[in-house]
């Protein structure tokens, strides 16, 4: 089964109605469900999401989606990956070693889960995964 790793970007443009993306991100979500491919998503996404909400949209959005996730969990239509101490030193490692690509912790974090579950795409906007050797689904246009 392919496995798509959801990332912050994605988690935003879809809840945000008003966010430029929405639309294209709405609609490759819509078509990831219709192949039912297995997402994931890490507990730093989600950390960086609801903070965002939480600063953005207000505490009852944060809330709201994090009632969703857990029934999506629940559901089992999404799986959670976590950021152990491993992890998060090969995410320290990532951004030493791509000193040159815009990567925040969270990125590198969610880069190193994918690379060690061999999952080869983002489900996102943040072209800068692409320098990793992984692919980003919809993508933005930076």
């Amino acid at each position: 089964m392919r496995t798509v790793f959801v990332d912050t970007g994605a988690w935003i443009a879809l809840l945000d109605r008003r966010d430029r993306w929405h639309g294209p991100v709405a609609a490759h979500f819509q078509r990831l469900r219709e192949v039912r491919v297995r997402l994931v998503t890490s507990n730093y996404v989600v950390d960086e999401t609801a903070t965002h909400l939480r600063y953005e949209m207000g505490l009852p959005a944060a809330l709201r989606w994090h009632a969703a996730l857990g029934a999506a969990l629940a559901a089992g239509s999404l799986d959670m990956l976590w950021v152990d101490e491993p992890t998060e030193a090969e995410g320290w490692r990532l951004l030493t070693q791509f000193a040159d690509v815009a990567l925040s912790l969270t990125d590198a974090t969610s880069a190193a889960l994918a690379h060690a579950g061999r999952i080869p795409e983002i489900f996102g906007l943040d072209r800068d995964f692409e320098a990793l050797g992984l692919t980003v689904l919809p993508g933005s246009r930076r």
